[in-house]
């Protein structure tokens, strides 16, 4: 089922053009990495889509409305920024009260959240204590407290560093096989989100340079070899019984495909804190004009 589409749209600031005769359709349940350069377009089109800016032209359809003029998306769809937009001087225990009685969520499952994202031990803590990063995490955990059927993400990861981000990776990941969100993420760090993504729109000066699955992307001679960190090397192991792998300390060097391999460690419970491939980055650059 689309969930998401679009058709030759088009965003014009005054006499600039930034997105250009977009055409594509998100499926229900993916993971959709909006890629491409900093000023490719990717926070303007998630912006339409989300309904915070009109379009100039052209078709946009988000769960079968309008988003610029639509009342009942708000309650349907989370926006996570990539800076947050929190109270300075409430408590995270006080935001989180707050927020489960506006949408109506279970305070013990906002609880479990905050330690999926490690944050429990700030819950006494203002938001003006916490880092940038700390902060990220905590919009994360709002916004999927909205219990919403589409989460837009515009580098949500920009401030975390790579354990941090990873984490969202795989919480993402989750929530959509466990409850079957679609999720819209931008980012200019292709290598990290590959992994956890089916789908890939990449824009570069505005204009659309590639969009369907990941595997379409990869080509088979870029799959070489990964090194993969995981929490479980043990459990790593019998997940991927069917690929060839080696064991390096807690690093798993394996050759194949690698939304497989990702989807067989998730499925497991595997938590995943790095994936690591040296010519990847160069080879989707390469592929979509983005050098």
């Amino acid at each position: 089922m689309i969930v998401i589409e679009a058709e030759n749209l088009t965003k014009r600031y005054g006499d600039i053009e930034v997105l250009h005769g977009l055409t594509f359709s998100i499926e229900d349940k993916s993971i959709t990495l909006i890629m491409g350069p900093n000023g490719a377009g990717k926070s303007t089109l998630l912006k339409i889509i989300s309904g915070l800016i009109n379009k100039t032209s052209g078709y946009i359809s988000v769960l079968g409305e309008d988003p610029w003029n639509s009342k009942n998306l708000v309650r349907k769809l989370a926006i996570i920024l990539d800076k947050p937009f929190l109270p300075l001087y409430l408590t995270v225990g006080d935001i989180i009260k707050e927020v489960a009685e506006e949408f109506n969520y279970p305070i013990s499952d906002a609880k479990k959240l905050l330690e999926e994202f490690n944050l429990s031990h700030f819950i006494k803590n203002k938001v003006r204590d916490l880092s940038t990063g700390t902060r990220q995490k905590l919009q994360i955990v709002f916004a999927l407290m909205k219990n919403p059927e589409i989460i837009v993400a515009d580098e949500p990861t920009a401030n975390l560093d790579i354990t941090s981000r990873y984490e969202v990776y795989n919480t993402f990941m989750t929530l959509r096989e466990r409850m079957g969100l679609t999720v819209l993420i931008s980012s200019h760090i292709p290598s990290e989100l590959l992994a956890f993504s089916t789908h890939v729109l990449a824009i570069n000066n505005g204009i659309l340079k590639f969009f369907g699955k990941v595997n379409n992307l990869l080509r088979n001679d870029f799959l070489e070899e990964f090194y993969i960190t995981v929490d479980n090397v043990n459990r790593a192991i019998e997940a991927l019984k069917r690929f060839k792998i080696e064991v390096i300390g807690n690093q798993i060097k394996v050759r194949g495909n690698l939304s497989e391999i990702i989807n067989d460690l998730i499925n497991v419970g595997v938590r995943i804190f790095y994936v690591r491939n040296s010519i990847i980055d160069k080879s989707i650059q390469g592929e979509i004009g983005w050098e």
